[in-house]
């Protein structure tokens, strides 16, 4: 009986962890990611691969991608785009398309960057997508090498559609830890032509610092709308704005330069923010600030250590020529970075 019992038991314990080796993708499936007839935002689709290896999984969801699962879908492959390769690095996959990738429209080019990288992220293992068209990195219209991309790189790629896809790289101020000063994050991203450069920032920053530094504003936080007239930018945020966030305390008024600095460094036409809450400007932030008047960049709000650092970099940096760029973004040898790098290019 004893030896029943330990059969028994030995047979549930394989059964348990037979099951708790499958990927969130084998139990639900992966979203892939087509486009709307108009070719003007992306749609999805929920696909479940029998795939046992990654080759297979690869082939099965470029498939995917050229066969459209309904009516009101379209293939983001438009024109006689077709993919000629892949090979995965340590984490970031490449992708290779042929030559008439180039002869894509804006709106259809970035449908497809998008698209690509949105479903081909979802492998395990694969944090960032990098393309190349005939094994050369691929470049935007002013010939500036495109780095590898995640799923977060592409901002409202769905809701509402597209006229064309910008490409930024922000200054993101969060706290420190103490709450009285800022660090720096720089992050990449593309965003619709239909948004607003100042709200996409703003975005950012409620979503929360991705490297050091703490949150300056909720996530609960809500922009009810985003102004521009003359130079200044007017920021209506809801009264969450008013709410710390859950796991830091930040002194108010650095609070306010975070999104300040943060707007004034990345978007150059600004020269000065104002805020208000709920539609009204006569009140304070947090009990403290008063918003009835205009702020404008503040670098006495960044730790000494960021500033000494972009000093640096702004006296070390040399403008390159066309050329010096291109030689710089090809690699090595044969114009291809190599999968060693893919994560880490920037344009």
């Amino acid at each position: 009986m004893k030896k029943k019992g330990k059969l028994l038991l030995l047979l549930v314990m394989v059964f348990l962890l037979a099951g708790c080796g499958k990927t969130p993708q084998e139990e639900s499936g992966y979203t892939v990611y087509y486009v709307d007839p108009a070719g003007t935002r992306l749609m999805e689709s929920n696909y479940v691969p029998s795939a046992q290896t990654f080759d297979e999984l690869m082939e099965e969801l470029i498939d995917e991608m050229q066969q459209p699962p309904a009516t009101g879908f379209v293939s983001a492959l438009q024109g006689n785009v077709s993919v000629e390769g892949y090979e995965r690095g340590i984490d970031a996959l490449r992708i290779d398309f042929s030559k008439e990738y180039y002869d894509l429209g804006n709106t259809e080019e970035v449908l497809l960057r998008a698209a690509v990288v949105k479903t081909f992220s979802q492998i395990p293992g694969v944090t960032k997508v990098m393309i190349t068209v005939e094994q050369d990195q691929l470049c935007d219209a002013q010939g500036q090498p495109v780095p590898a991309m995640d799923a977060d790189s592409f901002i409202d790629t769905k809701e509402g559609g597209i006229n064309s896809y910008l490409y930024a790289k922000l200054a993101l101020y969060f706290s420190n830890e103490d709450g009285t000063q800022l660090v720096k994050e720089v992050r990449n991203l593309h965003y619709s032509s239909n948004m607003v450069l100042e709200r996409v920032v703003i975005e950012q920053l409620i979503e929360g610092p991705a490297e050091d530094g703490k949150a300056v504003l909720s996530d609960s936080t809500k922009i009810q709308s985003v102004s521009i007239k003359k130079g200044i930018c007017t920021v209506n945020f809801d009264s969450e704005v008013n709410k710390e966030p859950s796991e830091s305390t930040v002194d108010p008024q650095t609070a306010l330069y975070a999104i300040v600095d943060s707007i004034s460094e990345t978007c150059d036409e600004i020269t000065g923010v104002r805020f208000e809450i709920e539609g009204e400007s006569d009140v304070k932030f947090r009990q403290t600030v008063d918003l009835d008047q205009t702020f404008t960049m503040d670098r006495s709000y960044i730790e000494e250590e960021e500033l000494e650092t972009q000093t640096a970099l702004t006296e070390t940096e040399v403008p390159e020529s066309g050329t010096e760029r291109a030689a710089n973004a090809s690699g090595e040898e044969n114009g291809e970075a190599s999968p060693e790098t893919w994560g880490e290019t920037e344009a």
